[in-house]
């Protein structure tokens, strides 16, 4: 088996996924109260056995290449439910890696994740295109084991694939609506590559320009970062796929020139129609564009047109733009040196 033919690889496993899910068959648990997962779980890596992972509530239990992951999930139907439910995968953890050591770059970049706060992303998207939605805890990170230092390598690739597949014969899901941030807006070109039952698609902000496939140790899956514009054929037999491309041109983290951009050219050569909404975020890089991401899949969802998704995009726009404008404001006020007129002399002796 060569890594390049994953798809191949995922059908085979989802041959036997039905014996695999025998344990967890039929309706998840109810969700837990809030959970911290911990930074320093995050960094070292999260190892979890079956019996852990049955405790917990919305998990499955998987193997991938030859591999036990516990794959947790927090699902919302705060907007209503149906039968394709919108899959949440956001962006990387914990700062850059270090492929010569296969470490963390910069370890004092990791952060707690609460997982309330998952779930209020997930109620968000539920609320905005009024169906199920379902957020899905990437490798090594928010409630999943494995290590996160194989994000967007083909073993969390096809984690996320066999996840999909778990889900669908729990619940009798029949597809998916994709919506993925930075790292996890690469994951969803991936996985609607591999698969046939995705219908509407968004990435913001995602890494999606890489041209090749890149193996930091052969033949470990962990370590192979998966190639996905080689593979853009693929997305036709998604024979409903709606796509759409969120990017801010001031990204400071993932450069729009760079990433988006070329592959919506490539996308377009390759006779895709792929709407590519420039947008403003407010974070400090101008990354997150999460809440425009769910203004875009519940149009999609819902069936509206790409003019009338840009109009509702672009009020938020506005009003984002307005709200940096406010902080630089105030950033400059704060920054600017006191003068004569600014400063309350005391006389000595008066009160």
């Amino acid at each position: 088996m060569t890594f390049s033919g994953y798809a191949c690889w995922s059908s085979v496993v989802r041959g036997s996924l039905a014996a695999v899910l025998l344990a967890v068959a039929g309706f998840a648990a109810d969700p837990a109260g809030a959970e911290i997962i911990r930074k320093e779980d995050t960094l070292r890596g999260i190892t979890m056995t079956r019996e852990e992972c049955a405790a917990k509530p919305q998990t499955l239990w998987l193997n991938v290449y030859g591999r036990d992951f516990c794959v947790r999930y927090y699902l919302s139907t705060a907007g209503g439910q149906g039968s394709r439910p919108v899959v949440i995968l956001n962006g990387d953890h914990n700062g850059p890696v270090d492929p010569s050591r296969w470490t963390w770059a910069d370890p004092s970049k990791a952060r707690d994740v609460d997982t309330d706060k998952l779930v209020g992303i997930a109620d968000h998207f539920s609320k905005m295109a009024r169906t199920t939605a379902i957020y899905l805890g990437r490798i090594g990170v928010e409630g999943t084991s494995g290590t996160h230092l194989s994000r967007k390598t083909l073993l969390e690739l096809n984690l996320m694939d066999v996840a999909l597949e778990a889900l669908q014969l729990r619940y009798q899901f029949e597809g998916f609506h994709l919506f993925g941030e930075s790292g996890g807006g690469r994951l969803v070109f991936g996985l609607a590559e591999m698969r046939r039952d995705v219908a509407c698609l968004i990435s913001g902000s995602g890494q999606i320009a890489t041209t090749r496939a890149v193996a930091l140790r052969a033949g470990d899956a962990g370590r192979t970062y998966f190639d996905i514009t080689g593979k853009l054929q693929r997305l036709a037999q998604n024979r409903a796929l709606r796509m759409m491309v969120i990017s801010d041109p001031n990204d400071q983290q993932v450069p729009t020139a760079t990433q988006q951009t070329p592959m919506v050219q490539a996308l377009r050569q390759a006779g895709y129609v792929v709407p590519h909404l420039l947008v403003e975020a407010t974070d400090p890089k101008h990354h997150g564009v999460i809440d425009y991401g769910a203004i875009a899949m519940g149009g999609c969802v819902l069936g509206r047109s790409d003019a009338d998704v840009a109009q509702a995009i672009g009020t938020l726009v506005r009003r984002n733009a307005d709200i940096n404008r406010r902080l630089q404001d105030e950033a400059r006020a704060k920054s600017a040196p006191q003068t004569a007129s600014d400063t309350i002399t005391r006389q000595p002796g008066r009160s």
